[in-house]
């Protein structure tokens, strides 16, 4: 059995406040959702609310929607009030020390807070990440995880980087996954996608979530169709 921190979320749209999470319809005839592996991948289109969920368990560990790291807790967004409770989350004990939500879309204000605060816990307070390009910020924030044996949320990571630096992120999860770190991974890439070693991929397509194999992914088989053109 795999020794993996967060094991089950469940559903309970019973006393929902929100009306807005009432109204989607992948979430009205699911109870519970199983995460099997230590990294659990999340894909379909655009608006399937991969986001919504990931956002949701993201507050379920005390993160705001927008970035967390264990001394960076910050909100820019004071209109995005949307009440988080409609999930649960079971757990067991592990080895982790922390948690860290990554949010491709949200990079410049995080940067933004990081010279703000100079906060010298940050792994990479001595340096102006403002000074450096877009991929660059997305690895520098990256690499320096690689260490920490933490659990990791991470949405779209794949949106500023070329495939090459894709495929570094990839050796770097697997040697985190090594080293007992769990993810979980909202994202649109073939390349990301390939761990195939202690994951699973879950599907939002077709207005349900279940589980589905690689090659049966979407933008997998729209990839290998172009490339085979």
């Amino acid at each position: 059995m795999n020794n993996h921190f967060l094991k089950t979320i469940y559903f309970d749209n019973t006393n929902l406040q929100e009306k807005y999470i009432e109204n989607i319809d992948i979430f009205k005839d699911i109870s519970e959702l199983e995460l099997e592996e230590k990294i659990t991948y999340f894909v379909g289109e655009n608006g399937t609310w991969k986001s919504t969920l990931l956002e949701s368990i993201a507050e379920s560990f005390w993160f705001n929607k927008e970035w967390w790291t264990i001394n960076s807790n910050y909100k820019t967004n004071k209109t995005d009030n949307i009440e988080n409770n409609w999930i649960k989350l079971s757990w067991q004990p592990t080895r982790f020390k922390s948690w860290y939500f990554f949010r491709a879309e949200w990079i410049y204000n995080f940067v933004n807070y990081l010279e703000q605060v100079q906060d010298w816990f940050s792994p990479y307070w001595w340096e102006n990440l403002h000074k450096f390009s877009h991929w660059q910020q997305f690895m520098k924030i990256f690499e320096s995880m690689i260490d920490r044996v933490w659990f990791y949320i991470l949405d779209e990571i794949e949106s500023a980087l070329s495939p090459a630096n894709q495929l570094k992120v990839v050796e770097i999860i697997k040697y985190m996954v090594s080293n007992w770190s769990q993810f979980l991974i909202a994202t649109h890439s073939p390349i990301i996608l390939s761990i195939k070693q202690d994951s699973q991929i879950l599907s939002f397509d077709y207005w349900k979530i279940s589980k589905i194999d690689y090659d049966m992914v979407p933008c997998v088989d729209m990839y290998k169709r172009i490339l085979l053109k």
